[in-house]
Parts: structure tokens; C-alpha cells; sequence
């Protein structure tokens, strides 16, 4: 009973990071045509499907304790469904196992191979946001270089476009 409890969180858990890869496409699309709003949205979303997930898995962690305690094993080990399918002899509960555990591991690493994709064009965003401030705030500093220096104003004037006092 407790491994049926286990398939179905790992089927839940599944789902829910399709759900997350879903989310991280779209949020990928909205930071590479700079719509925060959409942005704003889709971290909502996977904060909401996060919170589902730390659901699933506890239900997962219950099964797999409900599992030990019907092999009449004690212990309150976090088992791994990989030491969990040494302790499955029907073969096809064990098969359905493994197929749940590969498909599992393969959305985690889709969904951490588009987090890293997005961390990388947010920080390109801001670096390039940056960039456009320090040109339109900052005083040009290589005026010296282009200037006899005897010649060049002891008090220029300082050029900003924005008041950085207000």
C-alpha cells in the first residue's frame, strides 16, 4: 500500500516540474523581450508550484517510511528510490520504480539547465542596464587624455543628465 503512496507522489512530483519547465520557458521568453510583468507572473507561479512540491514530497517521505515499516524495518532512514528498489522483489512494482525515478531526474535536470539559462540572461540584463546608467550618469573620465592638460579648466562643470543628490 505504502509503495502505491510512493508511485503516486513520484507521478505528482513529476507533473508538477513539467509544470515548472513550462514556467521557466515562459519566464525565459518574457526576460529575453524584457516584460517584467510577465516575469513578475511567472515567479509567482513557480513560487506557488514550489510549495506543491514540498507537499508531494513529504508524501513521498510518508510512503517510504510507511513502505520500511511494512518490511518490518524500524528505522526512520531517508531512503533514496534507488536503495528503495532493493527492497521491491515484485519486478514490475521495481521497473515502474526505475521508470519513475529516470523520468524524475531527467525533468530536474531540464528545469536546473533552464534556471542557469535564466540566472544567465537576467545578469546579462542587468549588467547591460548598468552599463546604459554608468553612460548617462557618470562624467566622461578620460577628458585628460584628449586634452592638453595645461590648457583644460581647473573647475569643469559637472555634466550629469540625472540629479544623483535627489
Amino acid at each position: 500500500m505504502s509503495l502505491i503512496q510512493v508511485t503516486h507522489a513520484l507521478k505528482q512530483l513529476i507533473e508538477l516540474h513539467e509544470q515548472l519547465i513550462a514556467v521557466g520557458e515562459e519566464k525565459k521568453q518574457a526576460i529575453m523581450s524584457n516584460d517584467i510583468s510577465v516575469v513578475t507572473h511567472c515567479v509567482a507561479k513557480e513560487a506557488q508550484l514550489v510549495k506543491k512540491v514540498n507537499v508531494a514530497d513529504e508524501g513521498r517521505v510518508n510512503g517510504v517510511y510507511g513502505f520500511l515499516r511494512e518490511k518490518g524495518i524500524r528505522s526512520q532512514l531517508n531512503l533514496t528510490i534507488t536503495e528503495m528498489t532493493r527492497l521491491v522483489f515484485d519486478p514490475a512494482e521495481r521497473n515502474e520504480l526505475i521508470v519513475l525515478q529516470t523520468s524524475l531526474h531527467e525533468q530536474l535536470s531540464r528545469l536546473k539547465e533552464l534556471n542557469a539559462i535564466n540566472k544567465d540572461l537576467i545578469e546579462q540584463s542587468l549588467t547591460f542596464i548598468d552599463y546604459s546608467m554608468n553612460l548617462i550618469v557618470n562624467q566622461p573620465e578620460d577628458h585628460m587624455i584628449y586634452q592638453n592638460p595645461s590648457k583644460q579648466k581647473l573647475d569643469a562643470p559637472n555634466r550629469n543628465y540625472f540629479d544623483t543628490r535627489a
